[in-house]
């Protein structure tokens, strides 16, 4: 029904200053005006390079993964390093008889099906053949573990294939959906179904979505006798001896400890190569095949960091008609973009707390996407000039979406507007708001807020983006906000860092505009 992957041998984990909320800050530190300062990285979980560090290292990891006390960021460490200690202790049999007696009884049958799992994976991918060049795919984010899992349950009632066997599936054959690309043989989807086996298995659904195709997957499965030959029901998915028992192995593991979803959800994808095991980050893009030494040499594709609940929000708000209103009461929370000068930029989707440019970023974001895919495409066409995702290519300044995302409206309005001229970056004090970037001259207009009348409000539209400008000269603006119109009057919705706030808050607008200077208009292009 479909083919292996030859080269894939698994998946697995994403995973992965604040806006002036008081309009006249001494400081200023938003990403709107200086960068953002990188979060605090996650537990270091470097991996050891012998069997017994592998070993205690692993327990370690397998344990803080059944913690119901960890934090998403030690889960995600710790199951990346237990999917790279399994991938090299798979490749190390001659290292069983030191690394095994470490592991602790409890962990002893997981331990063991991981392992077996490994190993048949990578001889199913060996006995295909490796090359040098790496796969024309789209690595990109999965649904979220606990939607999955409501789907193996769904197909599991329907079918009587058990969910965990469905989940060992969608783990080995796309890494719960993160390869979004056809294998070689023409299998499609995140459940891999060859077109003909589809239109038999498929009862008019959408061979890409998950829900679909893991229900398709419990038919098919049903269909080929699983009930009375699981065995022979799963060879006839794969045909393949070893897959069978990588997918026996996983299953067995979920089963024994559903928890372990959440792990194996977190695994990040591998491929196999000539020249080695070459990560694919979410992000990776190729249109056609390329080979290894090139990736290499222009760089890995940037990572996107974004949690599960991140995921599951942004869900819900892709779903939504005004994305603006979906982060009212979300909370304000600076430094959550990762990247400067002297640290790799990083693809930051954190939809659990943002400031008021981050807030910016993701409501244009969303207004332009239907799914997660569209969605982290049009934030970096946003958040970086020509969708290069690195430090000196983020638009720090709010004025940098001028023209490409955002028409500068500002003098249009008002008579009163004034025209400046600035060098962005370069303090009036001294120095540089952000250190390694130039200083940039720029002629841009403001509104002085004692001008901003009934006529100009009158010209604002929903969904204009709101900047209170500066008058240091290396800031454009403070903050920023979007306009919308209130059922009491015009609001200033905004990422607040007041203390009375501290969250997406509709701040009456001609109360805001007391407390500033002026301010600058950009009306969005889409």
């Amino acid at each position: 029904m479909t083919t292996c992957r030859a080269a894939l041998l698994l998946a697995g984990a994403l995973v992965l200053g604040g806006c002036a909320g008081d309009p006249a800050p001494t400081e200023p530190t938003s990403s709107a005006v200086p960068a953002q300062v990188p979060s605090p990285p996650a537990p270091s979980r470097e991996l050891a390079a012998d069997p017994v560090g592998l070993a205690d290292d692993l327990v370690h990891d397998e344990r803080a993964l059944r913690d119901p006390a960890s934090s998403e960021e030690v889960l995600a460490a710790a199951a990346h390093r237990q999917q790279a200690a399994y991938r090299t202790l798979g490749r190390h049999p001659e290292w069983d008889p030191i690394a095994r007696p470490r592991i602790p009884p409890e962990l002893l049958e997981s331990y063991d099906l991981n392992i077996d799992a490994r190993r048949n994976l990578s001889a199913l991918g060996e006995s295909s053949g490796l090359g040098d060049t790496l796969p024309a795919w789209r690595i990109v984010a999965p649904a979220p573990a606990e939607e999955l899992l409501g789907y193996y349950r769904e197909a599991e009632a329907a079918s009587g294939v058990p969910w965990a066997h469905l989940a060992a599936i969608n783990l080995i054959e796309t890494g719960f959906g993160r390869i979004a690309g056809t294998s070689t043989a023409g299998a499609q989807g995140p459940m891999q179904f060859m077109p003909g086996t589809w239109a038999q298995y498929g009862a008019g659904g959408d061979i890409h979505a998950p829900r679909d195709a893991i229900l398709a997957a419990g038919r098919f499965l049903a269909a080929q006798g699983f009930a009375a030959d699981r065995d022979n029901a799963l060879f006839r998915y794969n045909n393949s001896e070893r897959y069978v028992r990588a997918v026996n192995d996983y299953a067995a593991v979920l089963a024994a400890d559903p928890a372990m979803l959440g792990a194996y959800h977190r695994w990040e994808i591998y491929y196999v190569t000539t020249a080695g095991d070459v990560l694919l980050p979410v992000g990776y893009a190729e249109p056609a095949r390329i080979p290894v030494a090139e990736y290499r040499a222009r760089g890995a594709a940037p990572a996107v960091r974004i949690s599960e609940r991140t995921a599951q929000t942004l869900d819900r708000m892709l779903a939504a008609p005004d994305p603006s209103g979906e982060f009212l009461g979300i909370p304000y929370g600076a430094d959550t973009l990762i990247g400067s000068a002297t640290e790799p930029e990083q693809l930051v989707v954190d939809l659990e707390r943002v400031d008021c440019f981050t807030y910016a970023d993701y409501v244009e974001a969303l207004k332009r996407a239907d799914d997660r895919d569209g969605f982290l495409d049009a934030l970096r066409q946003i958040r970086y000039r020509d969708g290069v995702v690195a430090f000196e290519s983020r638009r720090h300044f709010f004025t940098d979406w001028a023209p490409a995302i955002a028409t500068d409206v500002t003098a249009t309005l008002s008579d009163g507007a004034v025209e400046v001229t600035k060098n962005l970056n370069q303090r009036d004090a001294g120095g540089l708001y952000l250190p390694g970037l130039p200083v940039v001259p720029r002629t841009m207009s403001y509104i002085p807020s004692a001008a901003v009348d009934d006529q100009v409000l009158a010209g604002l539209r929903p969904g204009d983006y709101i900047g209170a400008y500066a008058e240091d000269g290396g800031l454009d603006v403070t903050h920023v906000g979007i306009y919308q119109a209130g059922l009491d009057g015009p609001v200033f919705r905004n990422a607040s860092s007041l203390a009375a706030d501290q969250q997406v808050v509709d701040t009456p607008l001609r109360d805001y505009l007391r407390t500033v200077p002026g301010i600058v208009v950009l009306r969005p292009v889409v």
